[in-house]
């Protein structure tokens, strides 16, 4: 078999090639051959079924997000009403320490915000997950409910 030289670049990826090249025990040559042909031979149902996993893994994430889109809007859209319908107006003589006292409200929950955000909470996912009934639920349940009858019918 003939063989062709062929110069091809690496970038950043060319140590961790020449340490898969020497634990297989191999060139580097023979590797990225292997690899090339690998490629070429791929077969294109395997590339699409990857492709298809990859777009329903981001359809997932994507409806997570519409879900705490909406979740997040309608608890703004309510507080809004809600704090529209109970707050009377201030007098012009208080707006000063209103104001002064509404700066220092926002920036205490900024920082609570903040603290939530970079311990990795979010309470939108404790609502969600408060909420949605689990399977031991259902279990304890239909557990509690066979004791009543039990206990009724003796």
């Amino acid at each position: 078999m003939s063989r062709t030289r062929v110069h091809i670049y690496l970038g950043q990826d060319r140590h961790r090639i020449k340490q898969e090249a020497q634990r297989r025990g191999v060139s580097m040559s023979q590797l990225m051959q292997a690899a090339l042909i690998a490629f070429l031979d791929a077969d294109p149902d395997k590339r699409e079924a990857l492709v298809l996993r990859r777009f329903d893994r981001l359809s997932r994430q994507m409806s997570k997000i519409d879900r705490d889109l909406s979740v997040l809007t309608e608890t703004l859209a309510l507080y809004i009403q809600y704090e529209l319908a109970i707050t009377p107006p201030i007098p012009v003589t208080d707006q000063a320490a209103a104001k002064a006292q509404a700066r220092e409200r926002f920036k205490h929950f900024i920082e609570r915000v903040a603290r939530r955000m970079a311990d990795g909470k979010s309470l939108i996912n404790e609502v969600v997950e408060e909420l949605t009934p689990r399977t031991s639920d259902f279990f304890q349940m239909d557990l509690q409910a066979d004791d009543l009858e039990v206990a009724d019918g003796e």
